[in-house]
């Protein structure tokens, strides 16, 4: 029985997070041959791409000519490139507009911006030889803004921004951009976020979102799958929140 996404090659980038890992072995699951990305955590890269029959590949995608050759890379070595998942990221946390290192600023937009425009310039005119997919990961952020986390919540912002202009690009070359939120996750950042809380403020913070809950990097995966998918044919330039209906502004 053929899978939905059998004969398709997906690349995520920050595949040995948390998160990344769910989207890739969610992927593989429905058929697709996986490419993650990874900058650091080789190991954890190598095993996952072991499991699931895929590819490790390192590169730093803050330089624009490293996007590139890891695309290429993707293509000459699996054959082509239809699915495209921008996941990796980092945040600062906690730091005033005020007080903050331009340091940091610069590397959150490196990380969580610019490598997203790197990926897509790299990848698209690849992606255009066949049609394909495209989802970028923001977060939940983008809908609360809270104090303290301008350089995390302005990337995430531009993400939805720079989906919901590619879309309309890439519409008549047959590719599909779409962005998903993610809430507080109880993976990678997610969790340390949690875990840096007092247990009655994690407490408290889980109560204010109306399911009671952090999600599962499982759930987030969920969505991307769908978006990807066939099953999707027509869903183009949307912006899905997977946060169990949190607009709480406690920052994450």
């Amino acid at each position: 029985m053929s899978t939905p996404l059998h004969g398709n090659i997906a690349l995520v980038t920050g595949a040995a997070g948390g998160i990344g890992q769910a989207i890739c072995r969610a992927l593989a699951a429905e058929g697709a041959t996986v490419a993650l990305h990874y900058h650091t955590q080789q190991d954890s890269a190598h095993a996952l791409a072991a499991e699931l029959g895929g590819a490790a590949f390192e590169a730093d995608i803050t330089e624009a000519e490293a996007a590139q050759s890891l695309v290429e890379r993707v293509v000459g070595e699996l054959g082509g490139l239809d699915i495209l998942v921008n996941n990796a990221g980092i945040t600062i946390g906690g730091q005033f507009v005020a007080d903050m290192e331009l340091a940091d600023w610069h590397r959150v937009l490196d990380v969580n911006l610019n490598s997203v425009l790197y990926m897509c310039k790299a990848a698209l005119p690849r992606m255009r030889e066949r049609g394909g997919a495209v989802v970028n990961i923001a977060s939940n952020v983008v809908n609360t803004l809270p104090g303290g986390a301008a350089a995390y919540a302005t990337t995430k912002a531009g993400v939805v921004a720079l989906t919901k202009v590619l879309s309309k690009e890439e519409a008549e070359h047959g590719i599909r951009v779409n962005v998903v939120s993610p809430g507080i996750i109880d993976a990678g950042m997610g969790r340390g976020a949690l875990a840096r809380r007092t247990p009655e403020v994690r407490e408290q913070f889980l109560n204010s979102i109306p399911m009671r809950r952090a999600g599962g990097s499982e759930e987030v995966a969920a969505a991307v799958v769908f978006l990807v998918s066939p099953a999707a044919s027509y869903v183009t330039g949307q912006h899905i929140s997977v946060n169990g209906g949190d607009r709480t502004e406690s920052y994450q």
